[in-house]
């Protein structure tokens, strides 16, 4: 405990004295012991416990971790299968089906498979096959052959019953569906998952439809487990197990699994022996945790493994950079707290008069952002905290001064509407002493004038769009005036988050935003105490300021729309559209990324236009830009090129992708019908892709989508074509 400060006269000068009734004990002794009881001690005790017991118990649960992840893997696996199910189901259950199939009508048949394959690209074997396992129509127009595949065909003849299996497959096989199937397959077997769907006639199965994916080659099945849990997935297949090869995993760039990799010997010989593995594996020199299943065909045999794996070399990394993070964490909170004790050792044998006075001098020479600390215990503290108080209160006032100023400057800081809303709500919560805040911007929705929380502070995660004279921002935005609410109840009490507790506000204050007599929005502020009355008057102030640089701003943005859209469907207009398209096709030049450019035009968009009018044509047009824009992703370009056609600029997309994207809008466009004319509208679309299309300029790859869009037009319209790479429409 201190004493206070006396002053006396020695030898014609004063002199300052103070008494610490402290054992007498040096700062030496005091830092030594300090160091090396807080720091020393716990840096070595967490070491040890690290280094000896971590890294055994994160492997144990690394590999229960797996097992979980593997019946994850297992679940991924099936999902498809499920879906093929019923997708095959409700085809063999069509009328139309079973007579061509009891007829034997394979040009009707495989129409079937036709249009079975284009709705469902991933499915890629399509075939009807009678009661005697004799293929009566395939997709390639082979028929004739038996089709076997184990027991799964002959089980859902026999039992009427839908069937699925995994299967080991010949190359040749493949080849009697399509010749592109075998160019994924690296040894003269492939796997895939089966599904077999019973035909009916009357009360005897008179054929079975069945309908194939093949895993070979294929990383859909890797990458889908690989997004869904971080985790490697390996696909082995062969028989017998011994000649299992790696068929399938992710398309990572360093992934562990290889294709036609053969099956590592430790975990063949517990598979043969129809037992899941759960262990360490050594991959090209490299340990692997891993989990592994038998898979088995229709018959019951181990025809591969099924697994998912994880270097153990990343667990080992985990578990250095965890014991190093731990130390680290101890040393730096050793220090921290070592250098708290010095500082109060310090404390103790310093003169805490002089640090007040020195304070004192330095607030009247107008260094007014200055506070002390004193922790003596004795009236030190109690001067000390007084000054603070004063102190305080009056850096409050200069910083509502200098806050007043920074509101004034927004009016020429920023003309980005989110950005200044955001400027606008951090200096408002901060001068008004608040800890929630809410913007609400008066927007058109549908036609009706509704506020929109643009940005919020304190308040729960989710708040909803209102209408005019919908709770208290409503009520302040159709009054025009504000008015401040005692505790509001219900839907209106915004909860603040002040420490760890959550607290209702005691008042919140609802400011209407106008500028010459037009409604901007509503400010909304809330304390979880009272509002003195200069904040109340400060309100008014603020809200003519702030509704200044709201107009400007929300003028300056629905100008910049403007200059850059379409004013009939909302789409990018030609002129924004050639300056971003020269943007991404140096993009794509530069990271050797493809670029496809969609082009369309709407079939007999004249005859619309002269049978129903101007204004039925519009609202055609209206219609295929709403439907662009929910089939877009956010880095795609969709312009109105002129008149009824459309472009798309599609980044880091190939062409065979762009078909199927534009099969489906073309699909979506067609599938609205209007009231008026009694059907919906088709579309002729062109696909040029870089660098399947050879050309110098962006220009050049717009004439190619062009070029194809006419070749889709003259063919018959409702199409779409992609522009060959050899300079023909393919």
């Amino acid at each position: 405990m201190h004493t206070p400060r006396g002053e006396s006269q020695s030898g014609g000068g004063k002199r300052y004295s103070l008494k610490l009734y402290r054992p007498k004990i040096g700062v030496g002794p005091k830092t030594w012991m300090a160091l090396s009881v807080i720091f020393w001690v716990p840096i070595v005790g967490l070491a040890a416990v690290l280094f000896f017991f971590f890294k055994s118990i994160v492997y144990e649960e690394t590999l229960g971790s797996i097992n979980i992840h593997l019946k994850g893997a297992e679940g991924v696996f099936s999902e498809r299968r499920q879906v093929v199910e019923s997708l095959a189901a409700e085809a063999a259950g069509r009328q139309e089906v079973r007579s061509a199939l009891a007829g034997r009508d394979e040009a009707a048949l495989r129409s079937v498979l036709l249009e079975l394959g284009k709705r469902n690209p991933f499915i890629d074997i399509w075939a009807f096959v009678d009661d005697k396992q004799r293929v009566v129509a395939r997709r390639s127009g082979a028929s004739g052959d038996i089709m076997r595949l184990g027991d799964t065909i002959p089980n859902a003849i026999t039992q009427g019953d839908v069937t699925s299996s995994v299967e080991l497959v010949s190359t040749e096989f493949l080849a009697r569906e399509s010749r592109e199937l075998t160019e994924r397959i690296k040894d003269k077997t492939a796997i895939a998952q089966f599904v077999v769907a019973p035909v009916r006639g009357g009360d005897k199965v008179i054929g079975a439809l069945v309908a194939g994916m093949v895993l070979s080659g294929d990383p859909w099945l890797g990458n889908a487990v690989y997004e869904r849990y971080g985790i490697e997935l390996a696909l082995f297949a062969g028989e017998p197990p011994e000649y299992s090869f790696l068929h399938a995993t992710a398309s990572l760039p360093r992934s562990t699994w290889v294709i036609g990799q053969p099956i590592p010997e430790k975990l063949n010989f517990e598979i043969s022996l129809g037992r899941p593995f759960s262990g360490i594996v050594t991959v090209d020199g490299r340990e692997n945790l891993v989990a592994f299943e038998p898979l088995k065909d229709s018959r019951n045999r181990i025809i591969g493994a099924l697994g998912v794996s994880m270097p153990a070399k990343e667990i080992e990394g985990l578990v250095l950079r965890t014991i190093a993070k731990g130390v680290a964490i101890a040393a730096l909170l050793g220090l921290v707290i070592a250098a708290v004790v010095t500082f109060f050792i310090h404390a103790d044998i310093t003169r805490p008069m002089k640090l007040l006075v020195e304070a004192m001098e330095a607030f009247g020479r107008g260094e007014i952002d200055i506070s002390v600390d004193l922790k003596t215990g004795d009236e030190f503290e109690t001067l000390g905290s007084g000054f603070n108080v004063m102190a305080q209160g009056i850096q409050r006032r200069e910083e509502r001064l200098k806050k007043h100023n920074e509101v004034a400057k927004l009016l020429m800081s920023t003309l980005n509407l989110q950005e200044l809303l955001e400027r606008i709500l951090d200096i408002v919560v901060e001068v008004t002493d608040s800890q929630l805040g809410i913007i609400y911007l008066c927007e058109n929705e549908g036609g009706e004038a509704v506020l929109s929380p643009r940005v919020r502070y304190g308040t729960a995660s989710e708040l909803k769009t209102l209408k005019i004279d919908s709770g208290y921002p409503g009520r302040a935005a159709r009054d025009m005036r504000t008015f401040i609410v005692a505790t509001p109840e219900g839907a209106e009490a915004e909860l603040m988050e002040l420490g760890f507790a959550k607290v209702t506000p005691r008042e919140v204050a609802y400011i209407p935003l106008s500028y010459q007599e037009k409604l901007l929005g509503v400010l909304v502020v809330g304390s979880s105490g009272r509002y003195s009355e200069d904040e109340v008057q400060l309100f008014d102030y603020l809200a003519s300021q702030i509704s200044i640089a709201l107009d400007n701003a929300i003028m300056h943005q629905q100008i910049q729309e403007l200059s850059i859209t379409d004013a009939l469907t909302g789409l990018y207009n030609r002129r924004y559209l050639n300056k971003r398209l020269g943007e991404e096709w140096a993009r794509s030049l530069r990271h050797k990324e493809p670029l496809s450019i969609f082009l369309s035009d709407v079939d007999n968009f004249k005859s619309v236009n002269d049978t129903y009018g101007h204004d039925r044509g519009d609202e055609v047009l209206k219609h295929i830009a709403a439907t662009i824009k929910k089939c877009v992703r956010k880095e795609d370009i969709a312009a109105r090129y002129g008149g009824e056609e459309f472009v798309i600029v599609l980044p880091d997309t190939k062409g065979e992708d762009a078909r199927v994207f534009a099969e489906r809008v073309a699909a979506a466009v067609k599938e609205h019908k209007f009231e008026w004319m009694g059907r919906g509208v088709t579309m002729s679309i062109g696909i040029a892709c870089l660098p399947e299309v050879k050309v110098d300029s962006y220009d050049d790859l717009v004439q190619a989508a062009d070029q194809a869009m006419y070749r889709a037009k003259v063919t018959g319209k409702d199409r779409v074509v992609v522009k060959g790479a050899d300079g023909d429409d393919a």
